[in-house]
């Protein structure tokens, strides 16, 4: 294990960006797999690391059992990673994501996990057919308007997973500004 936590140090991930996405995108996969892994190998760590008491208590026990899941439920992402087989518009987000933490912009990157989990979907709310014709304004929802999250019950998970690992991050890397932090 401390293997390859020291491989995954190796790695720079300050490179990841956007626009790595758009020059190479294999880089970026493993990037962004070195990346995921290194925050949950940290997130582990940090919760072995503290006392017995607070480590044996209901609520210790509880956050345990929360990172196990979380490390559970990311493996299909870390597959879809290493096998280059995640569609780009997700790697995009995931991207994002990853490059506001790095930055300790939480906020930014909370935004980033929202677009990614229910994007800017059309929610039908109430009747969303009155008559025989569907409406026009249905044919034009875009690959940026898919709500993710509702694709799979294993995308649900490990997009979940993520906002776990956003929320650890701010734990152990909190902002200079304040403001930056979510909830």
């Amino acid at each position: 294990r401390k293997k390859k936590l020291q491989i995954l140090l190796d790695y720079d991930v300050s490179d990841i960006s956007v626009e790595l996405l758009r020059r190479d995108m294999d880089r970026l996969n493993t990037l962004l797999y070195v990346y995921f892994k290194r925050v949950l190998y940290e997130w582990d760590d940090f919760l072995n690391m503290r006392p017995d008491e607070e480590r044996l208590s209901v609520d210790g026990k509880m956050a345990m059992a929360t990172q196990r899941q979380s490390a559970e439920y990311l493996k299909p992402l870390f597959r879809g990673l290493k096998a280059r087989t995640l569609q780009a518009d997700i790697v995009a987000r995931i991207t994002e994501i990853a490059r506001h933490m790095i930055d300790r912009e939480y906020m930014k990157a909370n935004d980033a996990y929202l677009q990614l989990s229910i994007g800017n979907a059309p929610w039908p709310v109430g009747v969303t057919q009155v008559g025989i014709h569907s409406r026009a304004s249905r044919e034009t929802i875009n690959a940026d308007k898919v709500a993710h999250v509702l694709n799979n019950e294993t995308q649900r998970k490990w997009i979940q997973s993520i906002k776990r690992l956003i929320r650890f991050a701010q734990t152990k890397y909190p902002p200079a500004d304040l403001a930056k932090l979510v909830g």
